[in-house]
Order: structure tokens, then C-alpha cells, then sequence
């Protein structure tokens, strides 16, 4: 299933940058270009579309990141424009709107859901992780612009490791993830040298039962393989004639890997 393609309709993307699976396995695509979120049946069937492009309430201007927590509550980040984190219902209806914290937010990118419902916001343009309570009250900001541990160039992502809470950040432009506790003090970094061009989009997802970590990046034609040490593992690539073209966002579910590919406008499968 799965048609893609770039295009209006629905089953069709422009440029999509965001993928988030609900507790009934519906596959849910933040449709970058076309200001819109599609969900999709566990078997690729379209269902619906949430949002429409603009700045109102539950409009998107550009959404990018988007996750689900547990009460199947929907979070969006929008990285142009309208520069916010909004909270959707599971049907889409508009919950709230966050702007951040001080300076607000720049270009929010990605959104993790911590084991506790907390929020994690990549606030890209200001270099820095932002974390919420379900509620949109600032618990913690962690970073600065820079080289040194705890700092980032153009974070890209952020995913939660639900058994012991710890927070892997994607941070492209110094080739390496870092790896911190839920209140953001830094533990250790990962390198990845193919990492390191602009416009990738790096995206990481945890898969905690078997202690892998999995990060793309929109350059390359396969995702990386890591344990949860930073030991690199190998590569995946989806089964031929399907191939890798810009995955620009990865979602676990179950014993499936869904990668979004922003260039050819379509999502891949690949069976772990």
C-alpha cells in the first residue's frame, strides 16, 4: 500500500518530514509542503487528513515532527512560519498551542513522548532540547550553540529510550548523537561520520526490547544500526525493487521499521 507520490491527494505527499504511529498501529505523516497531517491504516490505506494549511488553530504551517502519547493525543511541530508546538486531539481537533520558552521557539523540528508523557521539542533554530509536561509548563532547556558536549549545530531529532528514560539527540552538523538523562546532563556521544551534510533531516527511533537504536539521514540510501553502547551494527535497506530515496523519518512499531522518504514522496517498510 502506500501509493505516494507527490501530489494533493490524498495518499500523496510533498515533501514529508515526520511519521508517528498510534496505540492501533495507524500511521500517521506529517505532509510537510502540503500543511497537513495524513493517517493511514497499519496496512497503508488512507483514512484521513488533519489539519489544513494556515496559522489558525489546528492549522499547520509546515508541520515537521509529530508524536503520539499515550491517551492517542497528537503533537506537531511546525518549523516555518508559525514557529510552535501545537497538541491535537486524536480526531485532530485543537487542544493548545506552545510557543516555547524564553526567546520561544525557532524552527521546532522534532517532538518525543518521554515514558511519562513528558514533551521533548528539538528547538533547532536556537540549538537547544526543550522539555514540557503534557500541559505545555517548561520542566527543563538544555543547550547552546557549539562543539562541546551539550552542545549543538542543527539538532535534527530526539528520541527517549521508555526504560530508563535516557534522551538521544541527533546532532548532524558535529557528526554524532549525544546521549543525556530526562533532565538533559549530558553522558556520552556517539560519532557518525557519513553525517555532517546539510538538509538531512537525521531522524533516530529506539527500539528498547532489543537494545537497538536505528538514525537515517535524507543523504544517504540506508539506515544505521546501533546497540544501545554506540556500537555500530550495520545497515538496513528495505527489500528490492523498494529502495531508500531521502528518508527523512523513522517510526518503530511492532517488528517494523516505516521510513519516510521526503524525495520520492513515499513511506518503505522494512521487517526487522
Amino acid at each position: 500500500m502506500f501509493e505516494g507520490g507527490k501530489g494533493t491527494d490524498e495518499g500523496q505527499f510533498d515533501s514529508p518530514t515526520g511519521i508517528a504511529v498510534d496505540a492501533n498501529g495507524n500511521i500517521l505523516v506529517a505532509d510537510t509542503n502540503n500543511g497537513r497531517i495524513q493517517k493511514f491504516s497499519p496496512t497503508g490505506t488512507f483514512l484521513s487528513i488533519i489539519g489544513s494549511k494556515g496559522s489558525g488553530h489546528g492549522q499547520l504551517g509546515e508541520p515537521n515532527g509529530i508524536a503520539i502519547d499515550r491517551a492517542g493525543n497528537i503533537y506537531v511541530a511546525e518549523v516555518a512560519h508559525n514557529h510552535r508546538v501545537q497538541k491535537l486531539a486524536p480526531d485532530g481537533k485543537f487542544i493548545a498551542e506552545w510557543k516555547g520558552p524564553e526567546l520561544g521557539f525557532y524552527g521546532p523540528r522534532r517532538i518525543a513522548v518521554g515514558p511519562d508523557d513528558s514533551i521533548y521539542v528539538v528547538d533547532q533554530g536556537h540549538a537547544r532540547i526543550v522539555k514540557l509536561s503534557p500541559d505545555g509548563q517548561m520542566l527543563t532547556v538544555w543547550g547552546s550553540k557549539g562543539r562541546d558536549n551539550g552542545q549543538f549545530d542543527d539538532p535534527t531529532s530526539v528520541a527517549v529510550d521508555p526504560t530508563n528514560n535516557k534522551v538521544y539527540v541527533a546532532d548532524p552538523r558535529n557528526k554524532r548523537i549525544q546521549v543525556f538523562d530526562s533532565n538533559g546532563k549530558f553522558l556520552t556521544k556517539w560519532f557518525i561520520p557519513e553525517w555532517g551534510r546539510p538538509a538531512g533531516f537525521e531522524d533516530l527511533a529506539i527500539d528498547s526490547k532489543v537494545g537497538r537504536l536505528y538514525a537515517s539521514s535524507a543523504n544517504l540510501d540506508a539506515v544505521l544500526i546501533f546497540d544501545l553502547n554506540g556500537t555500530r551494527i550495520g545497515s538496513l535497506t528495505p527489500k528490492p525493487p523498494d529502495k531508500l530515496e531521502g528518508p527523512s523519518a523513522l517510526v518503530l512499531t511492532g517488528r517494523k521499521l516505516y521510513v519516510l522518504n521526503m524525495h520520492a514522496n513515499r513511506v518503505s517498510e522494512i521487517d526487522l
